[in-house]
């Protein structure tokens, strides 16, 4: 029996969960507990630089290496080398484990320093020269407090530093004055410059830069919600709310909202991650904060930390750090649309290809960067997150032999950095310095094995797969699978558009899905340069889908790879896997260039239109269509490029001014709308003009209706 869909789960449990009056009634242990056993080796490298005993490392390592054929120094890797590595050791504090990490550029000298919690202090590292990072000094923890969990972030040329556990029960906040690094002597001692008492232990601390904030969460005050602390002035942090309405958070996020929520727009909002929900608050009067919504999910473990996508906010990404472990899942990272902030929607998950746990995970430029304890950093592409999807496009494990589910590796990372270096801390280990080889993220091999194409499959093919697939005068019906290598068939396609029938099949049920196909035109091993998705349903059915692909006039002639893809009640995408349906590859063979034929049956407004930004009118693009007789089911292409589709209603006309909506603002932040839509139009003659009508109905984003088309 298939669960619920996760937008009438999160229905379900609102009704349970009243996003206004329910509050937590404990708090949850959060698991952590240091874990090293059956890591396996170590690396070589590190290996070489232990004790004759085989105790801690003794040395350095700063000779950087490139990531080639999987391996850099003994590390597992994709696309990211390595820098340097400094062992724990040897940046103050002892054998004291690491946890938290954060960064700071020096505002006058342009050094870039990491800032390494450790279990009793916190260690400051000169990583501007990456293959020679110099330790700079250590700064013993508040009351000499230590335990296992320290949290730093920084604001006006501070460190701001909280830390939790039963060590730490007197810690308050620390602060640092960054600035003073300028003139330490390499191996300082260093001494704190201001603290605030009022609480005691804390789990983590964010800061909004734009507001001077801090907003400490996880302390022994506010029932572990939100302690606000004015940081304005750093060396005077001064108390200035709380909100404990929802109990204890674990992590929070918190901004100036900039999203498409037009009753929160220009307000102060923090994220939090509280256990078992996201709840938002609306933070702009720190004495009277309000909660927006409170926001349960299925299978929720330990709901833990995550981030915006990007500053429109709205999109973020979360952790739940107990799934892997209690649920026996590989790593997963939740999606959600938080274009409503009162009524949050779960996207999708992305289900990573290791068992390890996840930890923090931070956005940059459209990646996602995660530090999944035992497997690393690992660097996912958010292009189509607005639909649920992510793919991996790199990675550096610093336990090379175990992506085990347990509580060693990676803690956190940091990558913001203007060199492109990513500062990592292994808990039992050291600090890392890696950069990711962003010309082989962008560019990859141009002449790829077939093995190199990225593996896709559902995760359950037992309720509902690909039962035929039908292009032009191919037919291939097929049985239960996740995943299908029809390779060994040949499909032949020409220049121009070819039809296409695509049939679901079910076990019992049936179930709404969705369908895209790509054709891999330049023969480069992936699926994701322009025009390659050759084929959308759209919106999901269980029915039969049917349309047409199209083949441009300048794809070389030859062999190459076809990807169809069926997933349950999301739009699929061409890497990685998803919880219901199928994929399937076969060779196509693109026959002889040239013009595409003309077809009778085709029309299309190639008339570029610019979109006017917030329009309730928009822009109508015709189409004269000379056919007579019933329309049918009508197959429309539409190229659109905008910076924010979730900006865009876009909508069919007929000529006799029936309204068939194509696209209503859904896709969040993704760009463009590049994709062919299928309308059941009926009896409707097809003879007269049509209109393809597109609508920005928000602010700040622009683009450009660059054509369309339709096809009876």
């Amino acid at each position: 029996m298939k669960n619920l869909p996760l937008k009438a789960v999160a229905a379900t449990s609102a009704l349970l969960l009243s996003s206004h009056s329910w509050g937590h009634s404990a708090m949850f242990p959060d698991g952590f507990k240091y874990d090293n056993s059956n890591e396996g080796a170590p690396s070589p490298m590190m290996s070489a630089m232990m004790a004759d005993e085989g105790s801690a490392p003794v040395a350095s390592f700063t000779a950087s290496t490139e990531c080639q054929n999987g391996g850099a120094a003994g590390y597992p890797c994709k696309n990211v080398d390595l820098m340097s590595f400094l062992p724990k050791g040897d940046m103050g504090g002892g054998s004291a484990n690491l946890n938290d990490i954060w960064g700071y550029t020096d505002p006058q000298t342009g050094k870039e320093i990491a800032i390494v919690g450790r279990e009793n202090g916190t260690s400051f590292v000169d990583v501007t020269d990456a293959e020679n990072p110099v330790y700079l000094g250590f700064l013993p923890s508040h009351n000499n407090g230590s335990d296992s969990w320290r949290d730093i972030k920084t604001y006006n040329d501070h460190a701001f530093i909280v830390a939790d556990g039963s060590g730490n029960r007197t810690h308050g906040l620390q602060v640092f004055d960054l600035t003073t690094l300028r003139n330490v002597t390499p191996g300082s001692t260093l001494t704190e410059t201001a603290h605030l008492g009022g609480f005691g232990n804390a789990h983590n601390i964010a800061i909004n830069e734009e507001t001077g904030y801090a907003y400490i969460v996880g302390s022994n005050q506010c029932s572990g919600g939100l302690y606000m602390v004015d940081v304005s002035n750093p060396t005077a942090p001064s108390y200035s709310g709380c909100f404990s309405a929802d109990g204890y958070t674990h992590d929070t996020q918190c901004v100036v909202y900039n999203g498409p929520d037009s009753r929160y727009f220009g307000k102060e909002i923090c994220v939090g991650y509280n256990e078992d929900t996201i709840t938002i608050v609306d933070v702009s009067n720190k004495s009277n904060p309000q909660q927006i919504s409170r926001t349960p999910y299925q299978g929720s473990q330990y709901t833990h930390q995550g981030w915006f996508i990007d500053d429109n906010h709205s999109v973020l990404i979360m952790n739940d750090e107990l799934d892997e472990q209690n649920s026996g899942i590989n790593t997963t990272s939740y999606i959600w649309d938080v274009s409503d902030l009162q009524h949050p929607v779960e996207l999708g998950r992305y289900v990573g290809p290791t068992e390890a746990i996840d930890h923090n995970l931070y956005t940059k430029d459209g990646y996602v960067f995660e530090t999944n304890y035992r497997a690393g950093l690992r660097i996912l592409n958010a292009d189509d997150i607005a639909n649920g999807n992510l793919e991996e496009v790199a990675y550096f494990d610093t336990i090379p032999n175990s992506n085990a589910a347990q509580f060693s590796g990676t803690w956190s990372n940091y990558a913001y950095f203007a060199s492109g270096n990513i500062i990592l801390s292994d808990i039992g280990n050291g600090l890392f310095t890696v950069k990711p080889d962003w010309d082989a993220i962008g560019n990859p091999d141009p002449d790829p094995d077939p093995s190199d194409y990225c593996e896709a499959a559902g995760n359950n093919a037992s309720e509902e797969w690909i039962g035929k697939v039908e292009v032009g005068e191919f037919a291939n019906a097929s049985g239960s699978s996740k995943y299908s290598d029809f390779t060994d068939m040949t499909v032949a396609l020409a220049a121009g558009e070819t039809s296409v029938t695509l049939t679901p099949s079910f076990s019992g049920s049936s179930y709404k899905e969705s369908w895209k196909i790509w054709v891999d035109l330049n023969g480069d091993g992936d699926f994701e340069d322009s025009g390659e998705e050759v084929f959308s349903s759209g919106s999901a059915s269980s029915s039969p889908v049917t349309g047409s692909l199209n083949i441009p006039a300048s794809a070389p002639e030859g062999k190459t790879r076809m990807r169809v893809a069926m997933r349950y009640n999301a739009a699929p995408s061409p890497c990685g896997t998803f919880n219901y349906g199928e994929v399937e590859d076969y060779t196509v063979e693109i026959g002889s260039g040239g013009e595409p034929p003309t077809d009778p049956d085709s029309y299309e407004n190639t008339t570029p239109f610019a979109i006017p930004d917030n329009n309730g009118t928009g822009i109508s693009s015709p189409i004269d269509v000379t056919r007579s007789g019933a329309s049918g089911t009508v197959s429309v292409t539409v190229d659109i490029t905008h910076t924010y589709k979730g900006d865009l209603v876009v909508d069919l006309l007929h000529p006799d001014g029936t309204v068939f909506n194509l696209h209503n603002r859904t896709g969040g932040s993704a760009d463009n709308i590049q994709q062919t839509f299928s309308v059941d139009v009926g009896a409707k003659d097809s003879a007269g003009q049509w209109k393809l009508r597109v609508k920005d109905q928000a602010r700040r984003d622009t683009g450009t209706l660059n054509s369309w088309g339709v096809k009876f």
